[in-house]
């Protein structure tokens, strides 16, 4: 089983390895948390040689055991000589310093190249051998050594005590369902991974060992997980003292506590009269939590061994009890202990009733008993179907995807009713929209089709959710099918459908470059206004007005309302988009990091989030972790069919491409962003046909780059885009000649269309155009403009390519002219003539000056009959001057 959700503790052990230091490092992690399983994977580390020795119990008795096994292990000769000393010594005459001494100096003496020795269970080893290797590592300087001892908890006492230590935590609850998704079974079940991963708290061995029992009851047909879930193994002996130490009355409290996931305390005192005594030797005890009048255990695996423990007969005389106590005090435990001793019809149904309420009032672990406890006693009925519907929904809408997709995949299997199938397959497809997967949407209009006549009402919504979901995607045919198909079912419509399908509407109108219509506000309630003013938002954002869309995005993140978590993270999605299409870099960047604190499972639309965390990296200058994530994001978009994403993956790509210089991956990346946007139509939402402009320029592809443009400003004919106008402004003064491109230049600067990032770019390009006609200083001051601007942004890539420019000594003002006779050239003609002598050849400067060849060539000619010489090489004499020092080659400054 691969190693998972610990690779900083990995880099971290590899600093020490590759560190110029002898050092020793003490990883400490409890039982369960995987400090075998991570000390195990030094060896692959590094090409050092390793050597990795287990320490065991058994031996501990036995003095300096633990080392002779360490010395045998190592294999040198000068520390064989040693170990036979150590094992010649059965007298025990030798003193642990004494060894000590001996064994520091034969580690000295050694004359093996470095060595990485690792000790799982370093503290399981016998007193003496920890003492002399604890001696050891704190003295290691000088021997070629890095020592990792594992110990399983740092005492103050411990000869390891002082170490420099790394400390395994849980796993989180992400990389736990990970690692157990991992391990091969036949069959598996996302829910059973959850239920485990939270049961577990972030204990990788008891989480395998729950997983694998789970996956055991599965392959014996039973598919409802057991309440509680079962403890056994590794952990029992731990519970077993804990539980050992309490009272008989604490106990007996404790074994009534693990019937429930939660009790009410006066229940259990209709039942002990002193359990208040119970209660607090408990809470002192860690064993239970209290909330308000209600108690429960809070460790799952405690709980599910306490409950093991009990045998059968006191079990069921517990429920039966509690089950009477609980009649005026707790209905739904009342309900709940007697689905333990009486076999009534309604007790699953009234389960499933309990849990919907529990589900409304944000208990979901509570309710997932009920639900869990229901299809034990009657998995297979239609009525059971058609509650499980009404849970899955509610489930959905609280953004609990994974339990949501479990039981309606189990109504699915029992219902045959044709209005439960288009619910549950509806719902099957919402939860995919949420999440960002895949749907085409002739699945949509199919199952609409064949099954929207048995309840209109959800067929209406479900093409309206659909329709909104397809605009994201600016698949905006088939958001427009969708809305068209809805049509037909209008009159069955409820007015919080009505008003989503008129906002799908106008987003796919913004979408399109159409904001005529965007100043219509809707003022709906519930879902509907939820839902408006997220669309509402998200089309403010495409027409540019970024302010208003970060006021409304903000508003909706501000609701308090449970049942509108999907649209809730959905805006933190789109304030996300909203901020890097402002150029606003700094924002954006806090706005992921809230994301991947917030919510860093993949829940919400996967591929968004994926395209994010490239543009991250790429905009902190992490290329590696870029490659690393980008890698991942165009497997997802491409398996599932997503161009959008795609495109705007390659889009990403290609622009910081451009920014660190690699031209040629830059135009690849560009092409085929601007290939897959074509059928957007509107190329305000890419933005990559300007950036691929840029660098067909760079590249001397001057036909090209005019060919890009034109289709650009084509494609831009009745857009209201002040970004396109920037942008369409730099990219006809870099294809601009002479002194014209100057003029483009200064004109596309004075707008104020208040995007800073754009306007830094279009700085720094006008700053390269100044420095190839020979204005020096005049491009430098730009330069520091365009700084001050990318620091504004956040934008800190930009702005170290600044630095990088302005460190450059050809950013330098000019200095002065050797050979008065180049005085008689304008500026422009006297860096031409520079560019001669330092052996550029014509077809370098035509693309240095984003000029024709031809032009050159005039050029030369007209600078030729200014200065008298007749040929490159009397011109390069010329303009070198006498007593002036060789330049560097120009290079043009690469974005």
């Amino acid at each position: 089983m691969p190693l998972i959700g610990r690779n900083k503790e990995l880099d971290r052990i590899l600093s020490v390895i590759r560190g110029p230091k002898d050092t020793a490092l003490a990883v400490i992690g409890r039982r369960g948390t995987g400090k075998s399983a991570l000390l195990s994977e030094i060896p692959t580390l590094s090409d050092y040689r390793t050597v990795f020795m287990a320490a065991t119990a058994a031996e501990s008795e036995w003095p300096l055991s633990g080392l002779t096994a360490l010395l045998n292990d190592m294999d040198d000769p000068v520390l064989n000589r040693i170990a036979d000393e150590l094992l010649r010594d059965t007298a025990g005459a030798m003193s642990v310093p004494a060894v000590s001494s001996m064994l520091l100096n034969g580690l000295h003496q050694r004359s093996s190249s470095r060595t990485i020795i690792v000790i799982d269970d370093a503290d399981q080893m016998d007193p003496s051998s920890q003492a002399v290797i604890g001696f050891m590592a704190r003295r290691l300087t000088g021997t070629d050594i890095v020592l990792v001892v594992g110990v399983r908890e740092d005492f103050p006492e411990s000869p390891f005590n002082g170490l420099s230590a790394l400390s395994l935590g849980p796993l989180s609850y992400s990389n736990t369902v990970r690692m157990l998704e991992s391990i091969p079974v036949k069959r598996t079940t996302t829910a059973a991974a959850h239920a485990v991963a939270a049961a577990t708290g972030g204990n990788p061995l008891a989480a395998v060992e729950l997983y694998e029992g789970l996956m055991e009851r599965h392959a014996e047909g039973k598919y409802a997980l057991p309440v509680p879930l079962p403890s056994k193994g590794s952990f029992d002996a731990e519970y077993a003292s804990a539980v050992g130490a309490l009272t008989p009355g604490a106990r007996s409290v404790l074994d009534l506590l693990a019937l429930s996931y939660r009790s009410d305390i006066s229940t259990i005192e209709n039942i002990d009269r002193d359990v208040w005594t119970s209660v607090d030797e408990l809470l002192a005890a860690g064993l239970v939590k209290r909330s308000g009048p209600h108690m429960g255990i809070g460790d799952q695996l405690l709980r599910g061994y306490v409950f093991a423990a009990m045998t059968p007969a006191v079990r069921t005389a517990n429920h039966r009890a509690l089950a009477e106590a609980a009649t005026d005090t707790d209905p739904y435990a009342r309900r709940w202990h007697l689905s333990f001793t009486a076999l009534e019809r309604q007790t699953p149904f009234q389960l499933l009733r309990h849990a919907v309420d529990l589900i409304r009032g944000g208990e979901v672990p509570f309710a997932v008993e009920y639900i869990e406890r229901a299809l034990t006693i009657n998995p297979w009925e239609a009525e059971t179907a058609a509650r499980l519907t009404s849970v899955a929904e509610l489930l959905f809408n609280r953004g609990e995807f994974v339990y949501a997709r479990r039981y309606l995949e189990w109504a699915q299997r029992t219902t045959r009713n044709p209005a439960l199938i288009l619910r549950l397959t509806g719902l099957s497809f919402e939860i995919q929209f949420a999440q960002g997967a895949a749907v085409r949407s002739s699945m949509v209009l199919r199952l609409v089709k064949e099954f929207g006549q048995h309840d209109p009402a959800y067929s209406a919504s479900l093409l309206a959710i659909g329709a909104l979901y397809y605009a994201e995607r600016w698949e905006l045919q088939e958001a427009s099918d969708l809305l068209r198909q809805g049509g037909a079912f209008r009159g069955s419509a409820s007015a919080q459908c009505l008003g989503i399908a008129d906002r799908a509407k106008l987003l796919i109108e913004s979408i399109s470059g159409d904001t005529a219509n965007l100043g219509r506000k809707y003022e709906g309630a519930g879902t509907a206004r939820i839902a408006g003013l997220l669309m509402h938002g998200r089309s403010l954002t495409y027409a540019e007005h970024y302010e208003n869309a970060h006021e409304a995005f903000a508003l909706l993140q501000g609701s308090a309302e449970p049942g509108h978590i999907n649209w809730q993270e959905t805006a933190a999605f789109m304030a996300v988009d909203n901020e890097i299409r402002a150029g606003n870099v700094r924002s954006a960047i806090r706005l992921i990091d809230e994301l991947e604190l917030s919510d860093p499972e993949l829940k919400y639309h996967r591929g968004t989030r994926l395209l994010f965390r490239v543009w991250r990296a790429h905009s902190l200058g992490d290329d590696a972790q870029a490659r690393a994530v980008a890698a991942e994001a165009l497997r997802y978009a491409g398996a599932d069919s997503h161009a959008a994403i795609t495109a705007q993956l390659a889009a990403c790509q290609g622009l910081f491409a451009l920014l660190r210089g690699d031209l040629a991956e830059s135009v690849a990346q560009l092409s085929r962003a601007a290939e897959i946007g074509m059928r957007f139509g509107n190329p305000t939402l890419l933005r990559c046909e300007a950036d691929l402009v840029e660098v067909l320029i760079r590249l001397g592809r001057h036909h090209e780059a005019t060919q890009a443009l034109l289709r650009l400003e084509s494609r831009s004919v009745g857009l209201r885009s002040p970004w396109l106008m920037m942008v369409v402004a730099r990219s006809r003064a870099m294809l601009a000649d002479g002194e014209q491109s100057l003029q483009l230049f200064s004109q596309a600067l004075e707008g104020r269309n208040g995007h800073t990032l754009e306007r830094a770019r279009t700085l720094m390009c006008y700053a390269e155009r100044l420095h190839a006609f020979g204005r020096l200083r005049d491009a430098r001051d730009a330069l520091l403009r365009a700084k001050v601007m990318f620091d504004e942004a956040g934008a800190d890539a930009w702005t170290q390519h600044v630095d990088a420019l302005l460190l450059d000594e050809r950013m330098e003002p000019v200095r002065p002219q050797g050979n008065p006779a180049m005085l008689l050239l304008a500026d422009h003609e006297r860096a031409l003539a520079k560019m001669v002598a330092r052996g550029m050849r014509n077809k370098e400067i035509a693309a240095t000056l984003y000029v024709s060849v031809r032009t050159v060539e005039v050029r030369l000619t007209a600078i030729y009959r200014k200065l008298g010489v007749e040929s490159r090489a009397q011109l390069t004499a010329l303009a070198a001057g006498k007593g002036t020092t060789a330049a560097e080659p120009y290079v043009l400054p690469v974005l």
